[in-house]
């Protein structure tokens, strides 16, 4: 499809949102009232190690002036270097000058840009931050623009069930992304762009759309088919290698990133990658992107529970796996800690910088999430009792239901885990009432590194 065929595709998908959707600038307003600073004097970096958080777009984080702020002064008291910013959920976006609508709670002036904002706050930062565009890729929900009038897109089951995801083998659904991607790079001074929900959803019967039938052009296969599921993960790493190719053109500095699968017990080499989940369920051939060099990092999402044996097993299998086949790109290792107590999650990020038996180290870690930093910090638990009472601490509160008490407690504990991160700390569980006492795992900035190919 043509650049100028897709642009009219563009323009047709959204023409009924226009309207609706607030006039797109590429900086906002406010920013022309902010004073400039005097140059600050150099902050002493450490070696370079990615320490990289995720900030989505389901919580609080970065959608007001006030909120981006307070996410930069957590960052840098964390000594964090780099923001995965979600500024794509659901098949909108976090930033103005966008193809698709305008996400509706974002906060302030009208015109109030959240990316833009964010981006100029980042990199004026002493020391500087990285921003990188966190976009969901084929998971565009059910209520989107582009999911609603793009009926042939929308993935299926073989046994016809729509899902809120567009088909990767749909050549359509991959040319519009592919060019909402390519205009945010090009549009904003970001670092990277980060995909996640780059795959076919759960459960291996997926890819029965329309458009992805006709491309195949041979009838509707058999979900185990070899052929049928090569090709699904050919479509996968076809997108990823297509946009690299077309962001490598506009700008080439730009750092292409994902956010990759290890589900179950870790792979011992190369053929037991072939067994995984990531690779025969949901297509996604992340190792073959490394060795590819089509991704420049690879920011894999190991979150693992410290306090279950398999969990913890798993971790370990999964991250000496991935310190071993970076084949010469950059790992980083996800640590999950919302799903963890603190101290746990420290351990585990000491676990990720450490060497493999082999001697080879990650790039560095990316830490999930800023609204989520612990048990006692996410809505996953304290918003579910079910879920409470899976915890190895019980019980998880006095009235597992009392949802106010239980914000404001995980509010606290969220406050309180960027200082664990880069100081000697402690807190008092709210369970055993005992003072837990923890070590740093940042206990100075450090250096961003350096990609030699980019």
């Amino acid at each position: 499809m043509s650049r100028l065929a897709l642009a009219a595709l563009v323009l047709l998908v959204f023409a009924c949102t226009a309207q609706a959707a607030p006039a797109a600038v590429v900086s906002p307003s406010s920013e022309a009232m902010v004073a400039p600073e005097p140059t600050p004097t150099p902050v002493t970096l450490g070696p370079p190690q990615y320490r990289g958080l995720w900030a989505d777009a389901f919580h609080e984080g970065f959608k007001s002036q006030a909120q981006a702020e307070r996410l930069l002064q957590d960052a840098q008291r964390a000594n964090v270097n780099a923001l995965f910013i979600q500024v794509r959920k659901a098949g909108d976006a976090y930033y103005n000058d966008s193809f698709e609508p305008r996400a509706g709670d974002i906060q302030g002036p009208p015109r109030f840009d959240p990316l833009a904002f964010l981006i100029k706050r980042a990199h004026s930062a002493n020391p500087r931050l990285e921003v990188h565009a966190w976009v969901n890729v084929f998971y565009v929900g059910r209520s989107s623009a582009v999911w609603q009038r793009n009926p042939d897109w929308v993935n299926r089951t073989s046994g016809g069930t729509a899902g809120p995801y567009l088909d990767p083998g749909s050549p359509g659904a991959q040319a519009y992304t592919r060019e909402v991607f390519l205009h945010l790079a090009t549009a904003y001074d970001i670092d990277g762009i980060h995909l996640d929900f780059v795959r076919y959803p759960e459960g291996g019967n997926w890819g029965y759309s329309p458009s992805a039938l006709s491309a195949y052009g041979q009838g509707s296969p058999d979900p185990a088919d070899p052929a049928w599921s090569q090709w699904r993960r050919d479509q996968v790493t076809g997108f990823v290698r297509g946009l690299g190719k077309d962001l490598v053109a506009a700008k080439p500095h730009l750092r292409l990133s994902a956010a990759l699968i290890p589900w179950g017990s870790g792979p011992a080499d190369t053929a037991g990658f072939a067994a995984s989940r990531a690779y025969s369920e949901v297509f996604q051939d992340w190792r073959g992107w490394l060795e590819a060099g089509i991704i420049d990092l690879a920011v894999v999402m190991n979150y693992d529970t410290a306090w279950s044996g398999f969990g913890s097993k798993w971790f370990d299998q999964w991250t000496e796996f991935e310190k071993d086949h970076q084949y010469g790109r950059r790992v980083l290792i996800g640590v999950g800690a919302y799903f963890n107590y603190p101290e746990d999650t420290l351990d585990q990020i000491r676990r990720a910088l450490a060497p493999s038996a082999r001697g080879n180290y990650a790039a560095g870690v990316a830490i999930y999430s800023y609204a989520s930093t612990s048990v006692y910090g996410t809505d996953d638990y304290y918003a579910h009792p079910e879920a409470q009472q899976t915890l190895p601490r019980q019980p998880y509160a006095a009235d597992p239901k009392d949802l106010s008490s239980l914000t404001q407690r995980a509010s606290e504990f969220n406050r309180g885990f960027w200082d664990l991160l880069a100081k000697p700390g402690a807190y008092t569980d709210p369970v055993t009432a005992g003072r837990i006492t923890t070590q740093p795992v940042f206990t100075a900035p450090a250096a961003i590194p350096v990609l030699p190919w980019k």
